[in-house]
């Protein structure tokens, strides 16, 4: 009998739900959220939400419409959060006007490492490269930030200060860089906020290439799943993209909308669907839509 309840449980945990049984829409605790970032953790059903009000972490499942506080806010100076991303180990979060970057050990919740990028910008999105290298856009002052793998999962009390690794200001993606996301191991694609460019930044020259053939205005999140890159635009809705080998020219494929989506700031591949967060950054000063939440759209 023990062997047959065994059996049981392995095959309910081993099959996961389906996407019609998952939930639409995931909720977050508190009515002055305005959340910004989203990560899926790799290998799990574990996905992080970012606060632009107070630094605050949420953390969900996928199977669960209610996420829980993960890293409260104000610890370790994170007072702001903007982009976050999740490795199978650790959490990197992305900490808008502070100027600061944190890295987080997911199991334990400890910081491991923070670095300092100066004064007058705002580190609005991260990526993490395959090889565990960490990037960071700068908003407000045109720049990107890297991170070594080793550097970043190396345990320090001290504040670590980082310079510019290319500089963005000068490049068709503009001074308001946003989103990015690793293309292979050679590049990263970024996108201009106001500029609605995508570009090609190569991590070894450190040249950018504008990607031909599409433009995101308000571009905002991106992720991708090898040649289709899906990109938050307009602060209305997702697009889809397919693109070239050399990662160099892209194709309008469709545009995702919902009803539920209130001026949405990044997606997150999660299998057959997209996580989109709804920040409601036009409500600030105003009464917000509660509850705070992301949805779930499926990908065509």
């Amino acid at each position: 009998m023990k062997r047959v309840l065994a059996l049981a449980l392995l095959l309910v945990f081993a099959v996961p739900a389906s996407a019609g049984t998952l939930p639409s829409e995931y909720v977050m605790p508190g009515n002055n959220v305005f959340p910004e970032g989203v990560s899926l953790r790799p290998g799990t059903d574990q996905f992080f939400v970012s606060s632009t009000t107070n630094g605050t972490v949420y953390r969900g499942t996928l199977g669960n419409p209610r996420l829980k506080v993960f890293l409260p806010p104000g610890e370790n100076g994170r007072a702001l959060a903007n982009g976050l991303r999740a490795s199978r180990d650790h959490l990197v979060v992305a900490g808008s006007v502070t100027g600061l970057i944190f890295i987080y050990d997911i199991r334990t919740r400890q910081l491991v490492r923070r670095f300092a990028t100066g004064s007058g910008g705002l580190i609005n999105d991260v990526a993490i490269a395959p090889n565990g290298d960490v990037y960071a856009t700068d908003s407000m002052r045109g720049v990107l930030f890297r991170i070594s793998g080793r550097a970043a999962s190396k345990r320090t009390s001290a504040t670590s200060h980082l310079r510019p690794f290319v500089r963005l200001s000068d490049t068709p993606v503009g001074q308001y860089c946003n989103g990015l996301v690793p293309a292979g191991r050679r590049y990263l694609l970024v996108v201009g906020l106001t500029s609605g460019v995508l570009g090609r930044v190569d991590l070894q020259t450190k040249q950018l290439r504008t990607v031909r053939g599409v433009t995101l205005r308000v571009g905002d999140g991106l992720a991708r799943a090898g040649r289709t890159l899906y990109g938050v635009n307009l602060a209305s809705r997702v697009t889809e993209l397919r693109l070239s080998r050399d990662w160099l020219r892209g194709t309008v494929v469709r545009h995702i909308t919902s009803p539920r989506f209130h001026l949405p700031t990044t997606v997150q591949i999660a299998g057959s669907r997209l996580l989109v967060v709804n920040s409601q950054f036009d409500r600030r000063g105003l009464t917000p839509v509660l509850p705070f939440t992301v949805s779930a759209v499926p990908r065509p």
